[in-house]
């Protein structure tokens, strides 16, 4: 057996009161007593756990603070003291889909399916059934699921193969596994008013097909044997293989009939697995004790193949040769299976396997697919338990002339913990070799020091996580080991009963019977072989899969990380940005996805932002929150860009929808003004060489933006404005160009026209007041910004994608910056008394006025549409940037009028134009 290194064992003896924190035997027996707290994390980012006495299930939006409560079935609603909390709850991979199951205390459990609103807060029971006793939900899965993205260190993304059964026509796929050794497949087809199902049994050959009559979904036994019931259970997808693998954990239970030789009413118990009334004495097995209550010491096995033979879909099941261990408590399974390697462009498909060159072994088996068990032994119940874990590998054995398709199952690897506990593992997942299969391991130490550095503190190291390569468990080097921490009033008790890893892999949320606490995993030590980071790469592939990334930021904006790993990390996501977009690989990554990661990561280390005792405290929080605000702009302005190109056609604009583009006219012009306000007030110190202005920095623990040892490059300049990037970054400039072009254009075809009616007259009146009062000359200002671009284009890709990373110009942009803001200040297109005195400003005199510009986010604004919120406080507010929309309520116009302007509307009901998730307003 391999012994895995895990640091030296606790210093014993002493007395209890020496300043150390020990566990016992009973802080770990939660982990054997099948407690179920479970505990989901979403793609949206959303932590789904269940109550802790109460048939309800919590989401909270991680990071945030904020929770809300999912709509419970209304059986559950009905009679709440008749259920217990969720004991399953699964998210489909595409966050369209929850399911959770509540066991029944003295009767049916039921099982409910939701289905998501546009909000990540918004939930909807599509269906809900009941589940007998004894057959209740062990665990749940989603088929069908879409190929993942992966991202290789020179920043190209590509899509791995597909895991599991095709499920052309259903959506979604549900599989369940029942203590009743069965599988049921929950699925919708198309334009189906409700849920279809199928069910097969998993420890016997069975088929079934779609449209049979649902007949008895359970054996029943032929005599009042002990009940075998399925305590734990996996389910197993494979790349490039149409089916599934089940694997189960079962355990006996007597019934009445075997625990004494005079018969009883089987209702008392319940179980649909009894022995039927009327069975003869002659028929009863031997009295059973209560030693019957046992773990079964074999994990079985079950291939399910789930097809569509173009007119229904049928259901298979094959059990397969179990796997035999000793131990007795088996914590945790799990599958886990890494891609198959990429053929080989030189082999030929039609050569025929003799004259391959590899070994016979590699032609008659496919990648095999991996089966992790941990296991809690007790010696006696007077010491620490021990901990193991095993390692199965499961691959097909392809059929020859001679042999059919069958299954090799070996043991490959095996590991003790001692003196340190297992207490829960998950499939790992390396970004710089994503076809490495591993598992990250969290062990719990069984005593420690309550004092750090001679003083008590409030959190100390309680255990660590490790990561195993498979097959043979070894430990993996290649890997950090980060530490576990606890409050000392909890140090050595109440260990986490179930895990789920977030989205991306780079946290843990772990569930203990009072606590839900958030850990790093592990992350690779070595850099990648190229360009891009390890967090660049999970990033990027984050953003072409639509998910959210709260755990990277959470991550990136950690004490411990630097500064420079932030503008490392967005330099490659911009690298990877540009490479997809020249080979179109990844559509989805556009330049506005980079530039809203950006927004959120900026924005969270100003949320955290705490450090009072600098003297320019006040200085550095203003500059790293413009960073967040003038990416926002960034992506506003690339909004209503799209909204002015949707809304034209050949003879003009839309007129129904002439008030919403006059709104975003009035931010775009607003917006131009604050750019060249920006211009003018440096242009006396155009004609010096810029000196940087050095922040004066002291050591902080807490905030990444400037570390101890930071380097000069984090100094802020006179021409570091954020706003300023627009003019030296050609993407950007584009965009500001057009989008001026827009309102230009705009405004000659409004005031070329009669206007219709009073409220027409009213929005021309409008947009002619706030472009001719504006100080701007549009024409000649859109003539600049074009011969500008020319010379911004021949800027290197290097300095573009520094710049893009900081969000602001970067010193090798400086001269041309210089260039530009002269071409402007020399201008005739800027009227500079109407540009800083408006008329506004002179109604109550020069008391009131500023060259400053208006607060950033205005009270009552729309953030998508820039225009006045109709209804405060019911829209949607967005998780990323915090501002609110009504966009998803569809008040800006009347359902009736079908215009351009409602299909751009409608391209944000999902998202806001940062990127970012919309929850409800009313969340808390």
């Amino acid at each position: 057996m391999l012994s895995v290194d895990v640091n030296s064992s606790p210093v014993k003896g002493k007395a209890k009161d020496d300043g150390r924190w020990r566990s016992n035997w009973w802080d770990f027996h939660p982990l054997v007593e099948n407690i179920q707290r479970p505990v989901a994390w979403s793609t949206s980012s959303v932590i789904f756990t269940a109550h802790s006495s109460q048939p309800l299930l919590l989401g909270r939006l991680f990071p945030s603070s904020r929770q809300f409560i999912v709509p419970s079935p209304e059986p559950v609603i009905r009679s709440l003291s008749s259920f217990e909390p969720p004991s399953v709850i699964s998210v489909a991979p595409n966050d369209q889909w929850l399911f959770a199951f509540y066991p029944g205390i003295e009767g049916d459990g039921i099982a409910c399916l939701w289905k998501r609103g546009y909000q990540v807060d918004s939930w909807t029971v599509k269906e809900c059934w009941p589940m007998s006793p004894g057959a209740g939900v062990i665990t749940a899965a989603w088929a069908g699921v879409e190929r993942e993205w992966i991202t290789s260190s020179d920043g190209f993304c590509s899509r791995l193969p597909l895991r599991g059964p095709l499920t052309p026509v259903s959506n979604p796929t549900l599989l369940l596994v029942t203590q009743s050794h069965e599988l049921y497949v929950c699925y919708a087809r198309p334009y189906s008013p409700s849920l279809s199902f199928l069910c097969c049994s998993l420890v016997q050959p069975y088929f079934i097909t779609e449209g049979q009559s649902r007949t008895a979904f359970h054996d029943v036994p032929s005599g009042p044997k002990s009940s075998r019931l399925c305590t734990r259970a996996a389910i197993g997808f494979m790349y490039t293989d149409s089916s599934l693998l089940v694997a189960m954990r079962s355990r006996r239970y007597p019934t009445t009939d075997s625990l004494a030789p005079v018969a009883h009413n089987d209702s008392d118990l319940g179980l649909p697995l009894d022995t039927p009334h009327g069975a003869m004495p002659e028929e009863q097995s031997p009295p059973l004790d209560w030693g019957a209550l046992a773990e079964e010491q074999t994990i079985e096995l079950c291939e399910v193949k789930l097809r569509f033979d173009g007119s229904a879909i049928n259901l298979i099941s094959y059990p397969l040769t179990p796997i035999y261990h000793s131990s007795l408590h088996l914590t945790n399974l799990a599958f886990t299976c890494a891609p198959p390697p990429k053929p080989d462009p030189n082999a030929s498909p039609k050569s025929s396997p003799r004259k391959d060159k590899q070994s016979a072994r590699h032609i008659s088996e496919t990648t095999a697919i991996f089966l992790v068990a941990s296991f809690i032994d007790y010696d006696d119940y007077n010491s620490i338990p021990k901990s193991e874990m095993t390692s199965y590998s499961i691959s097909r054995i392809l059929p020859s002339p001679t042999v059919k398709s069958s299954w090799s199952i070996r043991q490959t690897g095996e590991c003790s913990f001692a003196p340190r506990v297992i207490l829960s593992f998950a499939p790992a997942w390396s970004p710089c070799n994503f076809r490495k299969s591993a598992v990250v391991v969290m062990l719990a130490d069984t005593a420690g020091s309550k004092f750090r550095g001679g003083s008590r503190v409030k959190e100390v190291p309680v255990g660590c996580f490790i990561v195993l390569q498979l097959p043979d468990l070894s430990n993996d080097e290649g890997w950090d080991r980060p530490r576990i921490m606890s409050p000392v009033s909890r140090a050595g008790m109440d260990w986490p009963v179930s895990i789920a890893m977030s989205v991306n892999r780079t946290l843990l949320c772990a569930v203990s019977m009072t606590r839900v606490s958030i850990h790093c995993l592990p992350r690779p030590c070595a850099s990648s072989p190229g360009p891009l980071s390890p967090l660049a790469m999970i990033l990027t592939s984050a953003l072409v899969s639509r998910r959210s990334i709260a755990d990277i930021t959470h991550v990136l904006c950690l004490p411990s990380t630097p500064t420079e790993s932030i503008i490392e990390t967005f330099s490659g996501l911009s690298l990877a940005q540009e490479v997809n977009a020249r080979t179109g690989s990844a559509a989805s990554l556009t330049l506005m996805e980079v530039i809203g990661a950006e927004l959120e990561v900026y924005k969270y280390v100003v949320s955290s932002f705490s450090v009072h005792s600098l003297p320019n405290y006040e200085d550095v929080k203003e500059h790293l929150t413009s960073l967040w605000q003038n990416a926002h702009n960034i992506c506003s302005v690339a909004s209503t860009l799209s909204a002015f190109e949707d809304c034209k056609d050949q003879e003009g604009y839309d007129l129904d929808v002439v008030w919403q583009l006059v709104s975003l006219s009035e931010w775009a012009v607003a917006f131009l003004e604050n750019i060249i306000k920006e211009c003018l007030l440096l242009c006396d110190m155009t004609d010096v060489v810029p000196k940087v202005t050095e922040l004066k920095r002291e050591p902080i623990d807490d905030n990444p933006f400037f570390p101890e040892s930071a380097p000069p490059a984090d100094a802020i300049s006179p021409f570091d404005i954020p706003a300023l990037l627009h003019l030296v970054h050609p993407s950007l400039l584009a965009n500001l160009l057009n989008m001026t072009s827009h309102v230009y254009q705009f405004y000659q075809w409004l005031n070329s026209m009669t206007a219709r009616g009073e409220s027409g007259q009213m929005a021309r009146d409008t947009l002619l007041d706030v472009v001719d009062y504006s100080g701007l000359n549009l024409e000649a200002l859109e003539d600049i910004f074009r011969n500008v671009h020319k010379e911004v284009s021949a800027i290197p890709g290097e300095q573009t994608r520094s710049s893009l990373a900081r969000c602001h110009p970067v010193p090798a942009q400086h001269h041309e910056l210089q260039k530009i803001v002269h071409m402007l200040s020399s201008s005739t297109a800027i009227n500079k008394s109407r540009l800083f005195i408006k008329p506004s400003d002179l109604v109550d005199g020069f008391t009131n006025l500023s060259i400053s510009a208006p607060p950033w986010k205005e009270q009552g604004k729309d953030v998508v549409t820039k225009a006045q919120l109709i209804r405060r406080g019911i829209g949607v507010t967005c998780l990323r940037c915090g501002q609110e929309s009504e966009v998803v309520g569809e008040v800006g116009l009347p359902r009736h009028v079908l215009s351009m302007w409602r299909s751009w509307e409608r391209t944000w009901m999902t998202r806001c134009v940062c990127g970012g998730s919309w929850v409800g307003a009313s969340a808390s």
